[in-house]
């Protein structure tokens, strides 16, 4: 078996794989000319035959306010007659290392199951906060601020930069090349896709949301907003409710900082389902300790496991003197040992170190771990790009 980066001319062996993995709703052959569509595709052969494939796609993302490199992980898929054979294994060490020398610091991906990630390092950290109400429900929100319909054609310099300023403090959310920013292609008098931009009475433009109108059921779905205030919270809650007429459920992506339980008078009226859906993983144990936001003073010493990725093993002392972080390897003994997926938990502000320590195994404390638990914080994480 040979594992390598596919060719150009291998890119629609690659599309076939993955269509009878995901089946692809084809009416044709895509053209195998690809441009550069194959970069970023592995694949591992048996002689001249292509058995599995995985797109190790290279993002941008948000890690505590710093730009940092992201693997998204996708695309994951083999014939069903190498299944079982190890080959995927072999991929996904293989661009976990590749992560690692183009400079990552955090990866992701959407899992078909758990446990068989879980091998690779990645843990259950991305979740889906759904809330559900009869769109009624909504109208007791004051239609505050104005409300704009954006127009394919127009320029969304707006919406790219409102965006970007909200994910910035969240962490593992994308920077948007053009193809994520699909929806504002949409005709909304043909594809019943609709994106608004909500601005406060001063005229600032602080809120964008896409409204999907479904066709079989006519309900509205908002997977995608940004919002910049509170009260552009609600001046969207707002809006929304004035669709009561044309559809008569809503379901709204909720980001982590909105809690329907004190926005609304009425909690009752509302459903909020909590469902995971992604998983995590820092690929640089250093990088992703130098760039977190240290508290003055901080100083401690993890030890980290991490069976894909070498250099991630050993333990990592931490020092925050005057504003500056070092961050390096020491013999002293740790605070804490954790697996590289528990670490990845607490480091990206998913869980406390408290709660890794009570609920798993993979995980414990050697010494005093004040130090750790006022260290690692909580943060909000929030990725919407699908890979």
């Amino acid at each position: 078996m040979i594992c390598r980066p596919i060719k150009a001319d291998e890119f629609l062996q690659a599309e076939k794989i993955m269509n009878i993995a995901f089946r692809f709703h084809w009416d044709k052959y895509p053209e195998n000319e690809s441009g550069d569509r194959h970069k970023n595709i592995y694949g591992t052969f048996e002689e001249e035959q292509m058995t599995s494939c995985i797109v190790a796609n290279a993002y941008t993302c948000a890690y505590f306010g710093n730009d940092v490199g992201m693997l998204g992980v996708g695309g994951v898929a083999t014939l069903p007659e190498y299944r079982r054979t190890g080959h995927i294994r072999h991929l996904l060490t293989m661009i976990l290392q590749e992560s690692y020398k183009r400079g990552d610091v955090l990866g992701s991906l959407y899992p078909f199951s758990h446990p068989f990630y879980r091998k690779f390092g990645f843990e259950n950290g991305q979740y889906m906060d759904k809330l559900h109400l009869d769109t009624d429900e909504l109208r007791p929100f004051p239609c505050t601020g104005t409300v704009r319909m954006f127009t394919p054609g127009e320029d969304p310099a707006v919406i790219k930069e409102m965006y970007n300023t909200f994910i910035h403090n969240r962490n593992f959310g994308c920077r948007r090349g053009d193809w994520e920013w699909n929806a504002l292609k949409k005709d909304p008098y043909l594809d019943h896709v609709y994106t608004y931009l909500w601005y406060a009475d001063d005229g600032k433009a602080e809120a964008y949301f896409t409204v999907i109108h479904e066709e079989e059921s006519k309900n509205f779905v908002i997977r995608d907003w940004a919002f910049l205030s509170a009260r552009a919270v609600r001046g969207v809650f707002g809006f929304l409710g004035v669709l009561a007429p044309s559809g008569d459920k809503t379901e709204i992506w909720l980001p982590g900082d909105v809690n329907p339980f004190l926005l609304f008078n009425e909690p009752y009226a509302v459903r909020v389902e909590h469902t995971s859906r992604g998983m995590i993983r820092v690929v640089n144990v250093e990088k992703a300790l130098q760039l977190h936001p240290w508290e003055e003073g901080a100083a401690f010493a993890v030890a980290v496991t991490d069976e894909q990725i070498p250099e991630n093993n050993g333990v990592f002392s931490v020092v925050c003197k005057d504003g500056e972080t070092t961050v390096c390897k020491t013999d002293a003994a740790p605070d804490a040992r954790f697996s590289i997926q528990a670490f990845s938990l607490i480091c990206c502000g998913v869980s406390s170190v408290e709660d890794v320590l009570f609920n798993r195994t993979d995980c414990e404390a050697v010494g005093d771990t004040a130090a750790l638990n006022r260290a690692f914080i909580h943060n909000h994480n929030y990725l919407r790009e699908d890979f």
